[in-house]
């Protein structure tokens, strides 16, 4: 976009927001994953430089949002990708502004405005989705269905993402989407959800032991690691949840881990398994 810095001065002047991701764009050139990778690399050089004072605190009450211009080629579904688990992603739809030649600064302001309408829309709709989120992911953690690690999940999880990104993209009433959620069909053992190879997901109650400890910055692990173990569809949640997931003598113990596989010992008789797939 030639007009990048218009673009962000009126959206933190009309809206309480803070730009913590502002790359842009071309209008005409898909994205690709090389894109979604620099774009993601920049957010987590940005969390990362807030520091924080306690393991504990490391992102607490940050709220993620992703706004991406939509794209007739889908291209965009590289974006869900790379920041569909951790942010809440949401799109943007083209102006038609957006089709003509942006040459002069009336016709770049035309565009600019026309965008920021959008996109205070857009934020308005994730302020009460992330409210919704959050509620979900802290005081209903034990019963959500958003917590659930991805990868040791296993490819039902496609079902929770979808729904979210459906529900961002559709810009669907909060009450509905939450109804929505409580009746995902995905498969149970009991009370409690049950994964790829019958793997069972225990999550403790409130007053129940957490130890669930995923990553901080300085620990050797890749920034999604950290950022996930935070995060989940923008809004933060407790880090010392996880699930403890019982095991028996031909259960498989070898799990994707965070970043790189891990294995547990043939005599453990559960697994603790944090959101962010770290499994201990």
């Amino acid at each position: 976009m030639p007009f990048r810095k218009e673009f962000v001065s009126k959206l933190v002047q009309h809206e309480n927001v803070e730009l913590t991701l502002s790359s842009t764009r071309s209008g005409n050139r898909p994205y690709t994953r090389e894109y979604a990778r620099s774009v993601y690399d920049e957010m987590a050089c940005e969390l990362r430089g807030r520091g924080s004072a306690t393991r504990e605190s490391l992102l607490a009450g940050t709220r993620l949002l992703v706004l991406f211009l939509w794209r007739p080629d889908e291209s965009h579904a590289v974006l869900y990708e790379r920041f569909g688990v951790e942010a809440f992603v949401t799109p943007l739809m083209q102006p038609e502004a957006f089709k003509m030649p942006l040459t002069t600064r009336s016709q770049r302001n035309r565009v600019v405005n026309d965008l920021i309408r959008e996109a205070r829309r857009a934020i308005h709709h994730a302020r009460l989705m992330l409210s919704a989120i959050s509620e979900e992911v802290n005081n209903r953690e034990n019963k959500t269905c958003l917590l659930l690690p991805p990868k040791t999940f296993g490819s039902e999880f496609q079902k929770v993402q979808h729904r979210v990104w459906d529900a961002a993209a559709k810009r669907e009433e909060a009450t509905s989407f939450v109804r929505s959620l409580r009746s995902l069909r995905l498969a149970r053992s009991g009370r409690h959800y049950r994964g790829k190879g019958g793997l069972v997901f225990k999550a403790p109650s409130k007053a129940g032991p957490r130890h669930g400890w995923p990553p901080i910055w300085t620990d050797g692990h890749e920034p999604s690691c950290v950022v996930r173990g935070r995060l989940r569809f923008g809004a933060s949640f407790d880090p010392r949840f996880h699930y403890d997931c019982p095991l028996h003598p031909d259960s498989n113990r070898t799990f994707p881990g965070c970043h790189e596989p891990e294995s547990l010992p043939p005599d453990r008789s559960h697994a603790n398994c944090a959101p962010n797939d770290r499994v201990r």
